[in-house]
């Protein structure tokens, strides 16, 4: 064998040798997940090289709870919380939940901090920024805005099927397109005629501190979508005549099968609890961000993924199942 060969050969072993290596770390950072408590420093990671922790705020939810007369359990029991967590860490892509109980703000979270593409979900939050604009009287709902070419967009759009260009669309119609079928050419007039995306997320900061991006597709993560979810429902909750209207919307919204497809159903298969949602899908991601009403202790249940595909339905609604069953083990130490 000539020396040419032999460098090759240790070449080859030194390679295999490195993958090895690679792959056991992989295993052994793959065993290292935990549920952990508030207290514990998360340290930004990257997905795969470490599973992210389930992190359990129950320090803060006590205080609110307690003003409200609400009891809350003194700690989660892992028999609740290790099912999600596994579930979790066992998808073959990256996600992320958010739950908060929105009476008391007891939160359970998981790689909220990771950015995912937003797909259509983002629509929901730059509702939010218009119905500021409106009641700030910037805008009325009899806005009148002509529907030209230049707003045609494709996949998820209703107003050019039924709509010739030249038409002229109330403000209010617009928003019922965008809510109930997430129409794009409808999210397109309003980035057009109403308010850009730069200026949108330059609110959203303002606001909530919370950064929104665009770089090829709108970016977001769960905690920023979380803060202006919980400002739609304490809206809602206080009488708001735009977030009961929103929220009435969101309620009928379309595909409204992910969370609300966990949850127990009657005899006729039907959903037993009202939820008011966003969903987002497009070739990176299938999202959802939902106000599920239960009884008097509605929740919110956000999940993000950066895949598409044949199980990611199944996934939610699994992931929503278990929170479904947390949320009432949460409440129940209420009636004891």
């Amino acid at each position: 064998m000539n020396n040419t060969s032999v460098t090759c050969s240790k070449r080859k072993s030194l390679r295999l040798l490195a993958l090895l290596m690679a792959l056991l770390c992989l295993v052994s950072c793959a065993q290292s997940s935990e549920i952990t408590d508030a207290t514990d420093e998360v340290e930004p990671i990257e997905y795969l090289n470490e599973s992210p922790k389930l992190t359990v705020s129950l320090s803060s939810a006590t205080v609110t709870a307690g003003a409200k007369g609400i009891e809350l359990p003194n700690r989660i029991s892992n028999e609740y919380l290790s099912p999600i967590l596994s579930r979790l860490n066992e998808a073959s892509y990256a996600c992320a939940m958010y739950y908060v109980d929105l009476e008391t703000g007891l939160s359970i979270t998981y790689n909220e901090d990771r950015f995912f593409a937003g797909a259509s979900l983002i629509k929901a939050e730059y509702m939010m920024s218009v119905f500021e604009m409106i009641q700030n009287g910037q805008l009325s709902y009899d806005d009148l805005y002509t529907y030209t070419k230049a707003n045609k967009r494709g996949g998820t759009s209703e107003i050019p099927k039924e709509k010739n260009f030249g038409d002229q669309l109330t403000l209010k119609e617009i928003i019922e397109y965008l809510i109930y079928h997430s129409d794009n050419t409808a999210y397109n007039m309003l980035l057009s005629y109403v308010r850009s995306y730069d200026s949108f997320t330059d609110w959203a900061e303002d606001r909530y501190g919370t950064t929104f991006y665009f770089k090829g597709c709108n970016w977001l993560n769960a905690v920023g979508v979380a803060e202006c979810w919980k400002e739609i429902y304490e809206r809602y909750k206080a009488g708001d005549e735009d977030y009961l209207w929103y929220v009435s919307l969101l309620k009928v919204a379309n595909e409204n099968k992910f969370v609300k497809g966990g949850l127990p159903k009657d005899s006729n298969g039907k959903a037993l609890y009202e939820v008011a949602h966003k969903y987002g899908m497009d070739i990176s991601a299938s999202n959802d961000a939902a106000i599920v009403f239960y009884e008097d202790r509605p929740y919110l249940l956000i999940i993000l993924t950066d895949y598409i595909g044949y199980n990611t339905q199944y996934f939610m609604n699994r992931i929503s199942e278990d929170v479904f069953a947390l949320h009432e083990y949460i409440c129940s130490a209420d009636e004891d």
